[in-house]
């Protein structure tokens, strides 16, 4: 599978990584660290440039959870709650999700689109729920931008292992949402601390 990636994104370029960064930026399952990782070793290898690989994957990753967040204020509709009943969350993590994105909004979409399993988990409930979309897009953005960067830049380092990155994309994920949350949290405190 590593080795038919990296020839797609070989003989494609940029377009192959904006497609599959944008099919996983809708929630499918499929392995945007492998894409990320062979991406870094191409800029490793002088195949590719690393601004703008960075810029592709993360607007494909954007649109992606664009698409997404469109199904989700789509499937509040009746066409969708009868034949996708499964796009629908239940009314518990509906209500999970409401109060998340109510009371801490940006970031609950920047913070859980930093962790692996999250991240495509995040798109439909938050335009079921019609979280505003500017807030939505720019969260979005800003973990797409620090997602696909990070792991970018480990694949170039990591070289002719690229392949390791995929092993190591959930403790990758785990890590940046620790520093956001310690960020966060100093931000928070620092802030009471002035009032």
């Amino acid at each position: 599978m590593e080795q038919a990636v990296l020839n797609h994104i070989d003989t494609y370029g940029y377009f192959a990584i904006f497609t599959a960064m944008l099919l996983t930026g809708t929630g499918l399952p499929l392995p945007g660290e492998l894409t990320l990782g062979v991406t870094g070793y191409l800029v490793y290898s002088g195949q590719l440039e690393m601004l703008p690989a960075i810029a592709v994957t993360a607007l494909g990753d954007l649109l992606g959870a664009v698409i997404s967040y469109g199904l989700g204020l789509f499937s509040r509709t009746k066409i969708i709650a009868q034949h996708f009943s499964f796009l629908i969350p239940t009314e518990s993590k509906l209500l999970i999700i409401e109060k998340w994105l109510t009371q801490y909004g940006i970031f609950t979409i920047v913070f859980g689109r930093l962790l692996p399993v999250i991240r495509g988990a995040i798109p439909i409930p938050a335009g079921f729920v019609q979280m505003n979309g500017r807030a939505y897009i720019f969260g979005i953005f800003i973990s797409s931008v620090i997602w696909c960067g990070a792991l970018i830049y480990l694949g170039t380092g990591l070289g002719h292992n690229w392949q390791r990155l995929a092993g190591l994309g959930n403790s990758i994920g785990l890590t940046a949402a620790g520093v956001l949350a310690i960020a966060i949290l100093i931000g928070y405190l620092l802030c009471c601390a002035k009032k």
